[in-house]
């Protein structure tokens, strides 16, 4: 679990969305007859040690990370797309982290969606554990996905908030299973030359800038990345 950092902590509570069942940590895409092919960056980094002088981590597969450390992503799209993230806690809560609220999953080329949205930064808790994030991207919109995601929001019976999450589960489990016939993305580091167009000054919380660990990605119609944690 985890918290929003800012003026601040915010607890997580609900809990992240999708995928743990076993599911392949890799990443994944699938072309569509008909459906565009996909074009967007993406960088996401972790924050380590003292916020006055900790560096600045790509998180990927089995990271490391301890309490404390902050974690912050960024997406571009090159081209229109659908994009989904979700969060799942080492105490096993579930937490849709991308749509929500009034915010649409489609997101518009040129765009720049920094996930916490400007000084916040996720940050790990005193519980530690493995923890994961599941990124989706599609070029069509997952409406079942949404449909669930958005209702799993609402709950507050903790019966209830499990069943839901085993359902957003099998729905992930899903999508993965209907986009099976797997081609493999073409993903490179892009250069950024200081902090991108829309990021605070160099004063700003926010800072370090997570943009400089951008990745093109190219996928054909659908892509899904696991990001692992070791919380310690």
């Amino acid at each position: 679990m985890y918290c929003f950092e800012g003026s601040r902590f915010v607890k997580f509570t609900a809990v992240v969305v999708i995928l743990m069942l076993g599911l392949s940590t890799g990443a994944y895409a699938q072309s569509r007859p008909g459906k565009s092919e996909l074009n967007f960056l993406y960088a996401f980094g972790a924050q380590t040690g003292a916020q006055a002088g900790g560096k600045i981590i790509p998180v990927q597969n089995e990271t490391t990370l301890r309490s404390g450390d902050r974690l912050k992503l960024f997406v571009e799209p090159k081209a229109e797309l659908y994009f989904y993230l979700v969060h799942l806690s080492s105490q096993g809560d579930l937490t849709p982290l991308f749509p929500v609220g009034s915010k649409p999953a489609r997101i518009a080329p040129g765009s720049q969606i920094f996930l916490p949205e400007g000084s916040q930064w996720f940050e790990l808790d005193a519980h530690p554990g493995p923890e994961k994030f599941f990124m989706l991207v599609s070029a069509e919109r997952l409406g079942r996905l949404e449909e669930l995601c958005g209702r799993h929001l609402t709950l507050r019976d903790k019966s209830e908030a499990q069943s839901s999450a085993d359902a957003i589960q099998n729905e992930i489990k899903h999508l993965r299973q209907h986009y099976k016939q797997l081609s493999a993305p073409a993903e490179k580091p892009v250069r950024i030359g200081g902090s991108v167009r829309g990021q605070p000054p160099s004063s700003s919380p926010a800072v370090p800038d997570v943009t400089p660990l951008a990745v093109e990605v190219t996928a054909p119609g659908f892509y899904s990345r696991t990001f692992s944690i070791d919380h310690r």
